[in-house]
């Protein structure tokens, strides 16, 4: 590859360390697990000790990093050491080539999901995730959510008290948005002191000068009160210059985390995180490095505990 890894902007401040963040939002296709692989991935780039834990029942992520055989094990049953408290860490713990380590899903998450309840979504924390982090074993722990709307997503959220919301354009993914936001997030317990990190207009494609669902998106997002804040720099475009756009006045910016068949062609073709497929390559296109930058942005306001104008 022909250019050096991306680095966002000069960091001052120590990294937030000994946080755990869930991406998610309760919708599928929006992104979320290709999202928080990629995110578990900057972070371990970026020096880190990194645990990734897919919470998907699915299984498309273990499965593509090829851990079918750990998938389809029903003696990889996180009830165990969730619920029932018995079991060492390790037996669910696999390092990866990428100097990560990862929590493959399984067929047992079916288990879990039956096992956990309103009253008991906080075992994920007590039990896994908490320990880990109080050890100092892991600087970070992601959690790929699970997505829809089951107890294991919101353990997830639970666990994390932390998150990285990603959205796409379209109407039914802004109403998973709403459904995320108004039956989970504002129901977190005071004091789970829980916090959005960023919000991630994500797999954007079109021209954003005209009315289309990309353009709703992003306007939206950027003119909310409530939701501007937590837009990452490459999400933002302030209220003034969309008039500015329309009258061409000035140059119409590509915001948001674009589609990229890179990002999935890295995972189904090549079994391994996005950055990691790019080194391998004799040139980097325009496309995928900005992709990069803004993985690498993402990773940085994990680090800072948040998006910041710092």
């Amino acid at each position: 590859m022909n250019s050096e890894t991306v680095e966002v902007k000069d960091v001052e401040r120590e990294p937030i360390t000994g946080q755990a963040v869930s991406v998610n939002m309760l919708k599928g296709g929006v992104g979320k697990s290709i999202l928080a692989l990629n995110i578990a991935d900057r972070l371990s780039v970026r020096g880190h000790d990194v645990l990734f834990i897919d919470l998907d029942p699915n299984g498309h992520i273990t499965e593509s990093l090829g851990y079918e055989d750990v998938f389809a094990d029903p003696t990889h049953d996180l009830t165990n050491i969730i619920i029932h408290e018995y079991g060492e860490f390790e037996e669910y713990i696999y390092p990866t080539d990428w100097e990560w380590d990862f929590v493959p899903a399984s067929v047992k998450l079916s288990t879990l999901e039956s096992e956990l309840s309103d009253n008991s979504i906080t075992l994920l924390k007590r039990n896994f995730v908490q320990p880990l982090l109080e050890n100092e074993k892991y600087d970070y722990i992601i959690m790929d959510g699970g997505g829809e709307w089951s107890h294991i997503a919101k353990a997830a959220y639970g666990a994390a008290a932390r998150t990285i919301i990603p959205i796409p354009p379209g109407d039914m993914n802004r109403s998973g948005f709403k459904r995320t936001y108004d039956r989970v997030i504002s129901e977190m317990p005071d004091e789970l002191d829980f916090k959005i990190l960023a919000i991630v207009p994500n797999m954007i494609t079109e021209y954003i000068k005209h009315d289309k669902a990309d353009r709703r998106l992003l306007e939206n997002l950027n003119r909310s009160e409530t939701f501007s804040k937590y837009l990452p720099s490459f999400a933002r475009i302030p209220p003034e210059d969309w008039d500015a756009i329309d009258s061409g006045k000035m140059d119409v910016p590509k915001p948001g985390l674009r589609k990229n068949s890179n990002l999935e062609n890295a995972l189904e073709e090549e079994n391994m995180p996005f950055g990691r497929y790019i080194e391998t390559q004799d040139s980097i296109s325009q496309n995928d490095g900005l992709t990069l930058k803004h993985l690498d942005e993402l990773a940085w306001i994990i680090e800072r505990g948040g998006v910041t104008d710092e």
